[in-house]
């Protein structure tokens, strides 16, 4: 496995609210996380660090799983303690009243790969075929007008407010999550908050993604300079991961 993560702010924001680990447990299994803050002034900062510093600590810890239901257990456990510490603090604290953050990321165990996702960001699978597939649904207002007819996906592509998140952790008392069981053989994965997603062309990332000739680390570069390129609205954080190769490099 050979892997690499970048994270940046962007040309307009004036700070960076996106968050991002890799992470190992104490059995060599892997977890890529991207976190993308919400919030006003430091909120989003905050939580998207609080919840990679859970992970980050709660998955260094771990021993490895027996099997599937002792990973999904796990994470059943975790996401809501997740939430609630960034719950807490968001309602101690009255400028970081309301904050939250997105969470997506792939866990690469013995007991198989599984992708988790809460909010907008993504992972995405590429496969021996050439084929680039999207493995997380958004948890957006958009989305779900989508998916009931309520917009056609060229209406979804200018709705004004595309960005309303339906879930994240920290925003609610609760947060939902899906847990998905990858068993497509997949070359690898990317993980991206839609700073990346939301304004470079999807055929744009599959290109650079696919073209395995060159290192990860080169590739995540590409990708950042091309949302970079398309105005650099928003922060921009990218985790590739190629389930084949030598040492992994990680920024």
């Amino acid at each position: 496995m050979k892997y690499f993560g970048l994270t940046d702010r962007g040309k307009l924001r004036k700070s960076n609210q996106d968050s991002y680990i890799i992470a190992s447990n104490r059995a060599g299994d892997v977890f890529a996380v991207v976190c993308d803050g919400i919030g006003g002034g430091k909120g989003g900062d905050i939580a998207s660090r609080l919840a990679v510093t859970h992970f980050s600590m709660a998955f260094s810890q771990n021993e490895g799983f027996a099997d599937e239901v002792q990973l999904r257990r796990w994470l059943g456990l975790e996401i809501p303690a997740a939430n609630e510490e960034i719950y807490r603090m968001g309602r101690r604290t009255e400028e970081l009243k309301g904050m939250g953050t997105t969470l997506t990321g792939v866990m690469i165990t013995s007991v198989g790969i599984f992708v988790v996702n809460v909010g907008d960001s993504r992972t995405y699978g590429y496969y021996p075929d050439g084929s680039f597939e999207q493995l997380t649904t958004d948890h957006t207002l958009v989305n779900d007008m989508l998916r009931h007819g309520e917009l056609t996906p060229e209406e979804a592509r200018n709705y004004p407010r595309k960005n309303v998140l339906t879930n994240a952790l920290g925003v609610w008392e609760k947060a939902r999550f899906d847990l998905e069981r990858m068993d497509r053989k997949a070359d690898g994965y990317l993980v991206c908050s839609d700073g990346l997603h939301g304004y470079v062309e999807e055929e744009i990332i599959r290109g650079i993604v696919l073209n395995r000739e060159i290192d990860p680390a080169i590739r995540v570069r590409r990708l950042y300079s091309e949302a970079m390129n398309a105005g650099g609205y928003d922060n921009i954080t990218a985790i590739l991961i190629d389930m084949e190769g030598d040492e992994p490099y990680e920024q």
